[in-house]
Parts: C-alpha cells; sequence; structure tokens
C-alpha cells in the first residue's frame, strides 16, 4: 500500500490524526517533521530554504495530508519544485488574516483538480469557495465516540472533582476571551436565582492566565461555579454525562466545526449554542438548542442565551438522553466520519456530496496589489517572491479589520431554518 505523507498543524514528529488513520482506514501513513506554515499574528514564515529542504520528507509520496490554513502554502511549495501529488487540506480554521487568504491565492496557482479541501461547516467552507477554493464540507475525524457515550459510572466524577449535588451546566473549551467565557459564567449566575443548586463547571484544557484572573476576581464570593482544567479525557466525558445542558456563548472566527457541543451530544446531554458557523449544523438535532445573535458584535443574545438554558433544564418535552446520544454518535463518530478519506486507500473517486455556497468577505484594499502580484507572476519565481519580497508586515496591518468581516459572516441569519430567539431542534 502506497504511503500517505502527513504534515500536521504544529511542527511534530507524531500526530493523533495520522495514529486514528492508521487504526480506522489500515493506511500506511508518514508524518514528517517539517517546520509549521500555520503562523499566527506577529509570527514570520520559517525560511524558504528550510521549508523546501523539509518538503523532501513527502515528496515521493502518491497522497500527502496538510492541516491548517497554511496547508495550501505547503502544496504550493511542492508543486513550484515540480512534486506531483494529490493534496488533501484540512484547514480546520477560518481564514483569519493575510497570510492565510495569501496562502489560498498562492495554492490557486498550482491547485490540481484532484485535491480535496474539508471544513467542518458550511459557512466556513462558502469563505474558502469564495477565495477560490472547492471546499467540501465535512469534518472527517468527528468525535471518538469509544470515549463519549452514555457512561453509567460517570456521577463518580462528582466526589473526584468536589461537585457537590444538584445541576450541572457545562461549557468546556478554551478559557480565552474569544469564547466569552464571561457571558457564560453571568448567564450561569442569573440561572442560579432560578435554579439555587445549579453548579456551574468550566472544563478548560487551554487557559489565558491574565482572562482567569479577573474571572476569578468578579466571582470573589460566588459560590457553586467550579474551573476544571487539564480534566482526564474520561473526566471529561464523565461531565459531559453528569451535566444538565452544555452551553457556550462562542462566536470566535476559529470555530468551525462545534465540536465540544457535539461530545455533549454523544453524551445525551443537551446543547445550547449561538447561531454561528458550524453550530447550526451541529445542533440540528434532538437536544439541539440555537440562539439567536446580536448581529452588532457579533454577540450572543445573552437573555435569550438564559431562556434556552431555563428551557432547557425545566422542558417537559426535552428528548430522552439515550436518543439525543445515539443520533449525535451516528452523525459524528470518528469511524463513521473518517470514511470521507476512505478515497486515500481504496482508490474510490467519491467525495462529500455537501458542497456550500461562496460567502463573500471583502478584502481589506491594501491587500488587492499584492493578491494581484500572487495571480499574474511567473510560476517559476512567485513562491520565491511571496516568501522573500511581500511586505507581509505592512498587509498584515490589516488582519484585525478582516478576522471581523468574517465574523461577520459567519452568522447565521434569522431567517435560518433552525434559527428562532430560542429554538430546539426537534
Amino acid at each position: 500500500m502506497p504511503t500517505i505523507g502527513y504534515l500536521p498543524f504544529a511542527e511534530s514528529e507524531c500526530s493523533a490524526e495520522a495514529a486514528w488513520l492508521r487504526e480506522h482506514l489500515n493506511a500506511d501513513v508518514a508524518v514528517a517533521t517539517a517546520p509549521s506554515l500555520n503562523v499566527a499574528a506577529g509570527q514570520r514564515l520559517p525560511a524558504l530554504d528550510r521549508v523546501r529542504d523539509a518538503a523532501a520528507a513527502v515528496a515521493d509520496c502518491p497522497d500527502l495530508i496538510v492541516e491548517g490554513p497554511g496547508g495550501f502554502l505547503w502544496v504550493a511549495v511542492l508543486r513550484a519544485q515540480g512534486v506531483t501529488l494529490r493534496a488533501t487540506i484540512l484547514p480546520y480554521l477560518n481564514p483569519r488574516c493575510w497570510y492565510d487568504v495569501a496562502a489560498v491565492a498562492l495554492y490557486r496557482r498550482f491547485a490540481s483538480p484532484t485535491d480535496r479541501a474539508f471544513l467542518g461547516s458550511a459557512p466556513s467552507a462558502g469563505i474558502y469557495r469564495a477565495l477560490g477554493v472547492q471546499a467540501k464540507v465535512a469534518e472527517p475525524y468527528g468525535i471518538d465516540e469509544a470515549l463519549f457515550q452514555i457512561r453509567a459510572d460517570a456521577p463518580r466524577v462528582r466526589d473526584l472533582l468536589g461537585i457537590p449535588p444538584g445541576r450541572v451546566l457545562l461549557f468546556s473549551g478554551r478559557l480565552e476571551a474569544d469564547k466569552d467565557v464571561y457571558t457564560f459564567l453571568r448567564l450561569g449566575l442569573k440561572a442560579q436565582v432560578l435554579f439555587p443548586d445549579l453548579q456551574l463547571v468550566i472544563a478548560s484544557h487551554v487557559v489565558d492566565p491574565a482572562y482567569f484572573a479577573r474571572a476569578r476576581e468578579a466571582l470573589r464570593g460566588s459560590h457553586g461555579v467550579h474551573f476544571v482544567f487539564n480534566p482526564e479525557p474520561e473526566h471529561l466525558a464523565d461531565l459531559y454525562n453528569i451535566a444538565d445542558v452544555f452551553c457556550t456563548a462562542s462566536t470566535s472566527h476559529f470555530e468551525t466545526f462545534g465540536r465540544a457541543p457535539a461530545e455533549a451530544l454523544a453524551c445525551g446531554t443537551p446543547a445550547i449554542a449561538p447561531a454561528y458557523d458550524g453550530f447550526a449544523e451541529v445542533l440540528d438535532q434532538p437536544g439541539g438548542y440555537l440562539v439567536e445573535l446580536d448581529t452588532a458584535g457579533p454577540t450572543v443574545r445573552e437573555d435569550s442565551l438564559l431562556r434556552g438554558v431555563y428551557d432547557a433544564l425545566t422542558s417537559p418535552a426535552r428528548s430522552d438522553r439515550a436518543e439525543i446520544a445515539s443520533i449525535a454518535r451516528r452523525r459524528f463518530g470518528r469511524s463513521t466520519t473518517i470514511r470521507r478519506l476512505s478515497y486515500l486507500v481504496d482508490g474510490a473517486a467519491t467525495a462529500p456530496a455537501m458542497t456550500a455556497t461562496p460567502r463573500h468577505v471583502e478584502l481589506p484594499a491594501k491587500w488587492r496589489h499584492s493578491l494581484n502580484e500572487i495571480a499574474v507572476r511567473d510560476r517559476r519565481d512567485v513562491v520565491s517572491w511571496f516568501w522573500n519580497a511581500c511586505d507581509h508586515e505592512d498587509l498584515a496591518a490589516y488582519d484585525a479589520q478582516f478576522a471581523d468581516r468574517v465574523r461577520r459572516s459567519l452568522c447565521q441569519p434569522a431567517g435560518h431554518q433552525n434559527v428562532a430567539a430560542v429554538a430546539a431542534c426537534r
């Protein structure tokens, strides 16, 4: 069986995703140790010579999987050196900055009809399609259905983590500003007035210390609020199980596939989220609640989010947990979703049928000249020009403006079939 080359999101000698391909598809996967091209704001690309040298590790592979928006750059670099391979690009993130948009523009100079790009939501895929990528809607790695399921012994986590008896309102995810955890805490404290036994639980593996410190200061004197840092996978699954409701207020431009709500649903727990990006698709099942956005932010309407929590806790028509879990595990379980990549091992030409309508986001005017240069420059030196002559620092000054436009484009309109002031999905 031919070897599939793999370039992870961050430079690493190993990859959980590559291991999943071996486990579920019996694929032969070689993870290349190479510099990451997924640069964040203020970072510089690694030296082009180093990137070209690292490319040799995957140059002989007939197939290559690349992660992150920087994956588009990798494909351009390889093809500019004459490497012929089929590329599967998993950006994971919405385009956020000049580098992300420019990476797509450079990739388009070297794109092949055999390439595939998968995004975890229709809105996200629509943005990439507007940028010229034939993106499909799929989240190949889904969730671990062996872990996230109804667990009979889940209540043990209460004693382990010191969570008293009572109803539980859970958030899991990054404890950072773009996740709007402060709104979750505010509405949770209001909900405690209605439900005095309600315990607020925030489980996180990534914490902004300053953001957390401000939250702790504001919560001084409050009771029934529990922060759980770096929970073991089994403990996180147990928290989803004991939760009465999962809730997020996030309208982050990083969102594509709503992984945390999907995990909660797979454990039979109702989930509430804003009508934003992939949340609308993930929550389109029993147990899913969508909340209308204030598009001026865009931010979630706090009163509507509180109403959603109230409805989820009190509704006599609340869906059966076993039904919620069964449907979610069928939809999002990794053993099912990873089949989207089966063409890598069985030669099938099929691809996910779901496409997305392009969502055009106005680009900063200052980017147009450089994007045109990428489009018309000789293919023999366009990569070198991009790396060594393009004024990335000057162009990055408009990143925040672009990211704000992306966030607004990801808002699901009030007329969306699954959106109301508070709408329970069946």
